[in-house]
């Protein structure tokens, strides 16, 4: 194995790890307030993945082999990119809107990597689990003792934090008030969406051919995501299951009786989450997430075309407090879609939605890995709709990045 595809190895290892060094520029204050989201900043992953780029091309040049862009084929590419300038040029704020496009160009380096390396979702299964056995293991010693750990794990990116700690997020069940646990994320949802997509990769076969650490690892990833309150993830995870229960009983030639006793239980243990689920609250009122999309609605109008500029929802955010009655909450519109749009407008919302076209249409037909990559890639998308993670936060960012460099890899 070559270092630059060890460092790759590492790297995934290493997703859940959010070890940064922020800066805070007069940029990254709104209202007298510091906000992450304008912070740049440089994480452990980005000097990894630095390194694996500067080791590929390196080899590159000494093996004297051109690096070819063959994606810049299509128009919509370099279309793209020259939006995405425009747009971080014309921004309000433009040390976060270039901030955000020197991230996108350092994913799409990733991907194109991925994709030039013809890496397949076995390389990286191993990395991925531990990745997953770790995480979840954190989140559940976070729940048990309602707190952050601190020590080492303050090296992995772990924050410190407990119930008393203002914006914390929390879940109230039966009256008690409960703290959900982050792990080394920024969010507990960020955490639930990052561990289900990664199961899906982990899976894609019957459970009965599963290795035991795999068997292990999956089991404390399905408990983290329990107790991270995630609501979105709870149902698109049971109907994941549901779907990838009832395909391995019908493949399989396991004895009827103990397929429907399987079965039944499931179904016991579904209608018992659902039931539950209206008795689960968390800080993060409805309405909050409501007001930010009538916020975004009305940035769109105004600036429907090019957008507010990469990074510059929040920074655009205090306009519109007066006509949506919103009071002092500082985060990006809990939908992925809607922030897209309205940071780069109809035009570059489209230019996306072609590349997602043209990602889709290279998964079929669906031949070996190419299911588990749409499951995978179909899970980041639905939960697009009711969060913004997979557009904001470094670890998510990372897997996205992982699973369309993949699909885009010859040997999809």
């Amino acid at each position: 194995m070559k270092i630059h595809q060890r460092l790759f190895w590492f790297l995934i290892l290493l997703l859940p790890v959010q070890l940064g060094r922020h800066f805070w520029p007069a940029s990254s204050y709104l209202l007298g307030i510091r906000i992450d989201y304008l912070a740049p900043t440089v994480y452990l992953t980005d000097l990894l993945l630095l390194a694996i780029l500067i080791l590929w091309g390196a080899e590159k040049i000494r093996a004297r082999k051109k690096i070819t862009f063959p994606y810049l084929k299509y128009g919509w590419v370099l279309a793209f990119l020259i939006l995405l300038f425009l747009n971080a040029f014309l921004a309000q704020n433009q040390t976060a809107a270039f901030y955000k496009l020197i991230k996108i160009i350092e994913f799409s380096l990733l991907g194109f990597y991925l994709a030039q390396n013809k890496f397949s979702l076995n390389f990286y299964q191993k990395p991925l689990l531990a990745a997953v056995i770790y995480s979840s293991l954190l989140a559940l010693a976070q729940f048990l003792s309602q707190s952050s750990l601190g020590g080492p794990f303050w090296w992995l990116g772990e924050r410190t934090f407990d119930l008393s700690t203002p914006g914390i997020a929390k879940a109230v069940f039966n009256g008690q008030l409960l703290l959900r646990p982050y792990a080394t994320f920024s969010h507990p949802n960020a955490l639930a969406g990052f561990i289900l997509v990664a199961l899906i990769i982990l899976v894609p076969t019957g459970w009965l051919r599963l290795r035991a650490v795999k068997r292990i690892g999956i089991a404390l990833g399905i408990l983290a995501i329990i107790f991270s309150f995630s609501r979105s993830v709870w149902f698109l995870g049971l109907l994941l299951a549901f779907l990838w229960l009832g395909k391995s009983l019908w493949f399989s030639k396991i004895n009827k009786n103990w397929g429907f006793l399987v079965g039944g239980l499931f179904l016991i243990i579904s209608f018992w989450v659902f039931y539950l689920a209206p008795h689960f609250s968390t800080n993060e009122a409805l309405f909050q997430r409501l007001q930010l999309m009538k916020a975004a609605w009305l940035m769109i109008k105004d600036f429907s075309l090019a957008g507010v500029g990469l990074n510059n929802f929040i920074v655009r955010l205090p306009e519109y407090w007066a006509q949506t009655g919103f009071t002092y909450w500082l985060q990006p519109v809990h939908n992925f879609y809607l922030l897209w749009l309205v940071e780069v407008g109809w035009v570059g919302l489209l230019i996306w939605l072609w590349f997602l076209f043209l990602t889709f249409k290279r998964l079929f037909p669906l031949q070996g890995q190419r299911g588990t990559l749409l499951l995978a890639l179909m899970a980041i998308l639905i939960l697009g709709s009711f969060d913004h993670y997979w557009l904001t936060l470094q670890q998510n960012q990372l897997l996205l990045t992982v699973i369309l460099g993949t699909v885009w890899s010859s040997q999809s």
